[in-house]
């Protein structure tokens, strides 16, 4: 059982009642480089009933830069910058927030909860404040799990589906924090299963201890997971099996494995090669050896047409990767949850 997934478990699975749930979430001045300048939050029962909300207003003690941002657009806030210039620094409200996110018996849940988790890291660091410590849920991996979803659907189009009303193009947090709170009680209503069994047993939760953050639900199609490939580099340097080559692996590898693709592209980088999603420009590519994978796995028939097409591609199975790293199945399955901190 994950570790995140066994600590709620051990906390929660006893019938315990009164049970509340804390959804939040957060905006940065500049794109999340350590620059909070909102807090908003939504506490309710577990019956979805809201005991409390807020909105609080942070001077981020930065710069703003909302607009031009690669291949995202601007943002347009529900405050003036001066209304964030006149507030308290992340300093005044570390406190209240800690006590929200640490408090017992709850769920913490946020939509994309990784990348305010990870805000909430670095602004802790910037102030040279103690970590949090804290287990928290995605509401975005809860939709994709539920209804089966390939990629990563944003808070506004989950809303969409289900007709819940939210502001458009203005970013106020207690408002998304209260937009995920509807969408997460319209998940459990759609399924009639509580919140509470659906972090027992799906792969939807995650923790921060000590500025790092572990996940269960992590999906390489993520943007995070290409920013891994772009800095990963040699930590454990091992036998050189794979020195010089560029290796690839179909998506019935890379999705279903999401915790363990992080360790394998690290082993192969520490063993001289390196990992590409692009197939056609790799060396090394890893299959499961299923008969059909090349027809529904875009990627693997990508692989194949590259071949053809005159690139010298290697074709191994998962088991061969496997042995080449010197790591049994065992101890593949049971890898632990990665550290994301580099986030």
């Amino acid at each position: 059982m994950e570790k995140s997934v066994l600590v709620f478990f051990l906390v929660f699975g006893k019938g315990e009642r009164n049970l509340r749930y804390v959804f939040f979430d957060i905006e940065c001045a500049d794109g999340g480089k350590g620059s909070v300048c909102s807090f908003g939050y939504v506490v309710t029962d577990e019956h979805f009933h809201e005991l409390e909300s807020d909105d609080i207003v942070i001077n981020p003690e930065s710069g703003f830069h909302l607009s031009g941002r690669f291949k995202r657009p601007s943002i347009l806030f529900a405050y003036t910058e001066s209304e964030f210039r006149k507030a308290p620094p992340f300093t005044a409200f570390y406190e209240r927030i800690k006590m929200l996110l640490e408090a017992k018996d709850q769920i913490v849940v946020g939509h994309s909860v990784q990348d305010d988790v990870n805000f909430l890291c670095k602004d802790c660091a910037r102030y040279a404040l103690p970590p949090l410590k804290f287990t928290f849920a995605d509401s975005q991996s809860l939709y994709a799990q539920v209804y089966e979803s390939a990629g990563q659907i944003g808070l506004d189009r989950a809303c969409e589906e289900f007709s819940i009303e939210k502001p458009v193009d203005v970013h106020k947090s207690e408002e998304d924090a209260r937009a995920t709170m509807h969408l997460v009680r319209a998940i459990c209503e759609s399924k009639g299963t509580s919140l509470s069994d659906y972090v027992k047993d799906l792969r939807i939760t995650g923790e921060t201890e000590n500025f790092k953050i572990f996940c269960s639900y992590i999906h390489p199609n993520r943007t995070m997971f290409q920013t891994f490939l772009e800095n990963v580099h040699p930590k454990n340097p091992a036998k050189q099996v794979f020195a010089g080559k560029c290796v690839s692996a179909s998506m019935a590898i890379e999705q279903p494995k999401q915790a363990q693709i992080y360790h394998l592209v690290q082993m192969i980088v520490d063993a001289g090669g390196s990992y590409t999603r692009v197939s056609s420009q790799c060396d090394i590519f890893v299959t499961l050896g299923n008969a059909n994978e090349g027809r529904i796995c875009k990627r693997t028939k990508t692989a194949h047409d590259a071949k053809r097409g005159g690139r010298h591609i290697e074709f191994i199975t998962l088991d061969e990767l496997l042995k080449r790293l010197n790591l049994s199945k065992e101890s593949y399955q049971s890898l632990p949850l990665p550290d994301i901190h580099w986030m």
